[in-house]
């Protein structure tokens, strides 16, 4: 099997980046909420992924293959502000395919999202998850993230 590396992102990585949003769009939020754009990827993918690289508050990260995207994870860095007493990361997104999975794929990209939030002074780092989705909320407090609170939603 092949070695996969865990990189910054860039331009040159924007289809395959956008392969793998579309796959999380499938898989997750494109089939438990009903409010997504199931065709966002392939609408916006590449112009948001293109401004979050350009962003020096946000991090690309790919998980490549032999030149090939097999994952990705969306970080950003939120600083102090009024509202805000401490820096915090938010890990906005991220997927590996299924083919990967069991790999240590997704592993290595929150580790590499875990050091760039420290390096940049983040005192909390949060992540959110469908309810629905047990596999997700297992991988994610095995690495060390715990609830923090609930979001409902009613239909009107």
């Amino acid at each position: 099997m092949s070695d996969v590396s865990i990189r910054v992102a860039t331009e040159a990585d924007l289809d395959g980046l956008t392969a793998s949003q579309a796959g999380l769009f499938a898989e997750d939020a494109g089939t438990r909420d009903p409010l997504r754009n199931p065709d966002w990827p392939r609408q916006h993918g590449a112009a948001n992924t293109k401004a979050n690289i350009a962003n020096p508050d946000r991090l690309v990260l790919a998980s490549d293959v032999d030149g090939a995207v097999v994952g990705h994870l969306l970080g950003g860095y939120f600083p102090v502000s009024d509202m805000w007493i401490a820096p915090r990361a938010e890990l906005i997104s991220m997927f590996v395919r299924p083919d990967w999975r069991g790999h240590a794929v997704g592993s290595g990209l929150v580790e590499a999202f875990k050091v760039w939030a420290r390096e940049r002074g983040a005192v909390q780092l949060r992540v959110t998850a469908y309810a629905a989705n047990d596999g997700a909320i297992r991988f994610y407090q095995r690495h060390g993230f715990a609830p923090l609170d609930i979001t409902f939603a009613s239909t009107s």
